[in-house]
């Protein structure tokens, strides 16, 4: 049986049931947290068609790492990318790395606790059900805050590599063949903008007893 949509204020997600009608990619990180490691990915859905083979599909990681890794400080490691085709969640592809980010931040960028994290939201030309608009959510972990304005604030520096990061999203990624990936909802609406909020929030992630 198809689910519908539960809205969720004005943020849409889907019952477990429904699979995506596009492809996907998840990206996997690992960043320092309670003297050990965690783990956390985000995924991106997209529109523009399926890589072929694994050899497009890991060119299309290779795009996506490479501008993924810029607004990042070097103890965020991107470890793997999966690839998902449509109306599945068993992977087709994935690819292991060790690539570390690349920002070194400001004089006086400070960094974050893990669960403290950067919100980008993509619009779309999509409503509910209920006529609210969708939109698209990432939460990004272990970034900086500038200590001479705020900690509630994102550090400028981050929020510009953010900005870009989320305009490629919108462009695309190629995969190297006929496929360009732009992001967009499970159900396939565009992302049509982009907002990386001033203000931090957080992601609980699941409880880890201290050591």
């Amino acid at each position: 049986m198809n689910s519908r949509p539960l809205a969720v204020g004005l943020r849409t997600t889907y019952a477990r049931s429904e699979l995506a009608a596009i492809p996907s990619v998840r990206v996997i990180k690992s960043i320092p947290f309670k003297a050990g490691t965690r783990l956390y990915s985000n995924r991106y859905h997209f529109n523009g068609g399926t890589p072929p083979d694994d050899t497009h599909w890991h060119t299309l990681f290779d795009n996506i790492v490479n501008a993924e890794k810029l607004p990042f400080s070097s103890s965020t490691t991107i470890v793997e990318c999966v690839g998902y085709a449509a109306g599945s969640d068993v992977p087709v592809s994935s690819k292991t790395y060790s690539t570390a980010g690349t920002h070194s931040g400001g004089a006086n960028d400070q960094g974050t606790p893990g669960e403290v994290a950067a919100l980008v939201r993509y619009s779309t030309n999509a409503r509910t059900v209920k006529n609210h608009p969708i939109y698209l959510f990432n939460y990004y972990h272990h970034i900086y805050y500038d200590n001479t304005v705020s900690a509630d604030k994102l550090s400028a520096s981050q929020k510009t590599l953010f900005d870009t990061y989320a305009g490629a999203w919108i462009t695309g990624f190629s995969d190297g063949g006929s496929v360009t990936a732009v992001r967009a909802s499970p159900n396939g609406a565009a992302a049509t903008g982009h907002l990386v909020e001033e203000y931090l929030t957080h992601r609980d992630f699941p409880y880890t007893p201290s050591l």
